[in-house]
């Protein structure tokens, strides 16, 4: 009975002084607490801090800002203090070579691009209205040659700015690693604005408006070439356990733009899902053993939390999270990397320089908000306000507009263009030209967190739209009633046709947001994402584009394989069967149904033997009447 009184006292104690989110008044703050880990308690220093405000931002930060390099924390966090931001909060990140390289061996990413990734544990990631998110993620890496982004012209990397010692190890560096990269004797493949300017071995420069491959791999080594066209595309799956890759469905995180990965995942939904095994953590250190740890975590309503607490396992960090009423929260690298800082002071102090931290601003200003035909566009990287001028990253603001965008390296010059109108500009210049006439903007065109920021006002109006300032909801709103959703498809088209993949996809999506039926963009993307083997994706704009356009047999046909593709072997054999039946003289039709009955599952050999003979009798190419022959003798010896 004393045990009870004394539980219940101490669950009375720990609901008194858990500040609960509702009743905050401060919108970041600090305590040490007391907290139940089983039978005993221990000292939690925590922070909270109130991501509903829109002045405040998650970043990850890494030592002198690139990749294999360790400082003291207190620096790591105070380098994105600026005239107009302020360090509220830190924590140490990710884990990282303590007694190697120094490299980050999480995943990272920084205002929107991935700067290193890793399949194992968990991510945080927030957007771009701060929401956070939760995800065991597979992140992979591929690209393409002249638009061809199938075997043999297309290639895929190990990894981003990490080092591996295999000699066939293939590895994208970004500038987030350096100016420069030792390729040793392997091919540097050097790109910048999506052409190969240069193949080389030995010490490499990393360009900022590109990237450099290392190759290893004979195979791919030999693959590329100056002039090139290339392009990439950095994917994300969730990670499905059940299976030995680990790369389950697709994930979209486009939106998020920083994102941490260490782990393991504590508590879910309120609920202790401590699994360090299935997460890839392995080592007793991990396991059982008990050392200071720190956490990240969210609470109802935005509440974002994290702390360090001294000589607990991984289940005990667990059941304080969950006692501290935390819905969602992860475990980062700990021991001596263990750092929390607050107020300008290291709370938390780590035994050993780290290589990166999450940490928390705020502006010191209210940041711009904007929206377009009413919707409110979200960027990699924040707008800011210079000269009562809303200043707007470029590419972001030129794909919302409908505009092109681009860079000319050799003369500096940058630009958009939309229909008839061009405007020319440069870096940390008031000048610009439109269709060669000068003149001046208020602000001058400037590089910010690697991204050029263009003068938002000027940029729609001169492509035809409107844009005003609400007070009300501090809020600027643009309007644009010209993005023709044609003019959009034809843009998109010419983009997927230059190798520009990733725009082109961007594009097609905006053809959909402004005429949700038009069903070439629909098409498109079932296609690319078919080429791609995204077959969900595939299949939902292959169904939507045959409501639209059903007596699209070839559609039909494509729609049968994404369908086999996926499992789903009694849909694609009703769509063969259908084909079959109505254009029973087409010989892919009724190979294809012959495919079904043998191999998807099914192995009904009669049924098949059926299809490929009656295929033959369609009168079809040589190459495909060889091909259905093998078939039939692999029948037969089944």
């Amino acid at each position: 009975m004393k045990r009870t009184i004394g539980l219940f006292i101490l669950f009375a104690v720990l609901l008194s002084i858990i500040p609960q989110p509702a009743y905050a008044q401060e919108k970041a703050w600090f305590k040490t607490i007391k907290v139940d880990i089983g039978n005993e308690t221990r000292d939690v220093k925590v922070v909270w801090i109130d991501m509903k405000d829109p002045m405040y931002r998650a970043e990850v930060a890494l030592a002198n800002g690139q990749a294999g390099q360790v400082d003291s924390f207190i620096n790591i966090a105070e380098q994105l203090s600026d005239n107009e931001t302020e360090v509220v909060a830190a924590i140490n990140g990710t884990f990282f070579n303590a007694n190697s390289d120094l490299q980050p061996t999480g995943t990272i990413r920084l205002q929107g691009r991935t700067a290193f990734f890793s399949n194992l544990g968990t991510c945080i990631g927030f957007t771009g209205n701060n929401e956070i998110e939760f995800a065991h993620l597979y992140t992979s890496v591929s690209g393409s040659i002249n638009g061809n982004w199938e075997y043999p012209y297309n290639w895929s990397v190990w990894g981003i700015n990490q080092n591996y010692t295999q000699e066939n190890a293939d590895i994208m560096y970004t500038p987030d690693f350096g100016k420069e990269v030792d390729a040793g004797s392997k091919s540097a493949i050097i790109i910048r604005n999506g052409s190969v300017t240069a193949i080389q071995k030995g010490i490499s420069p990393i360009y900022s408006d590109g990237y450099t491959l290392v190759i290893g791999s004979p195979t791919y080594s030999v693959m590329f070439k100056v002039g090139d066209k290339i392009d990439c595309r950095v994917n994300t799956n969730h990670i499905d356990h059940k299976i030995a890759e680990k790369k389950g469905a697709e994930l979209d995180w486009s939106h998020i733009r920083t994102a941490l990965g260490a782990g393991p995942m504590l508590v879910n939904n309120g609920v202790i899902v401590l699994n360090s095994q299935q997460e890839g953590f392995t080592d007793v250190k991990f396991t059982t053993n008990r050392a200071q740890r720190s956490f990240i975590g969210e609470m109802e309503n935005g509440i974002l939390v994290i702390g360090t607490v001294s000589s607990v396992t991984f289940y005990e960090l667990a059941t304080a999270l969950k006692n501290m009423n935390i819905i969602n929260g992860m475990n980062l690298d700990g021991g001596a990397s263990s750092g929390l800082y607050y107020g300008g002071e290291l709370l938390t102090a780590p035994s050993r320089k780290l290589s990166n931290a999450i940490v928390i601003t705020k502006k010191k200003t209210r940041p711009a908000r904007l929206q377009l035909n009413g919707k409110e566009l979200f960027f990699d990287t924040d707008p800011y306000f210079e000269n009562n001028t809303t200043m707007v990253p470029m590419r972001g603001i030129a794909e919302a507009l409908g505009a092109e965008a681009g860079w000319d390296s050799e003369t500096g010059t940058l630009w958009m263009v939309k229909g008839d109108t061009k405007v020319e500009m440069w870096n940390n210049s008031k000048l610009i030209k439109v269709n060669g006439v000068e003149q001046e903007l208020l602000a001058p065109v400037k590089v910010v967190y690697n991204r050029t920021h263009v003068p938002a006002r000027f940029m729609t109006e001169i492509f035809g739209g409107s844009i005003y300032f609400d007070y009300d909801n501090y809020m600027v709103v643009m309007s644009m009633d010209n993005l023709d959703a044609n003019e959009t498809y034809i843009r998109a088209v010419s983009k997927l046709d230059s190798g520009n993949t990733d725009e082109a996809l961007k594009l097609f999506s905006k053809v959909l947001e402004l005429d949700p039926a038009h069903a070439g963009a629909m098409l498109k993307l079932a296609r690319h994402y078919g080429s791609t083997w995204e077959n969900e994706k595939a299949k939902t704009y292959y169904e939507q584009f045959l409501v639209i356009q059903p007596d699209d047999l070839n559609v039909w046909n494509s729609l049968g394989w994404t369908y086999a593709n996926l499992g789903d072997v009694p849909k694609a054999l009703q769509v063969f069967e259908t084909l079959t039946q109505k254009n029973p003289q087409t010989a892919a039709y009724w190979s294809a149904l012959g495919d079904m009955y043998a191999h998807y599952q099914l192995q009904d050999v009669a049924n098949a033997r059926i299809c490929y003979e009656k295929a033959l009798t369609c009168n079809p190419s040589d190459s495909m009447k060889a091909n259905l022959n093998e078939k039939l003798k692999k029948l037969a010896e089944m």
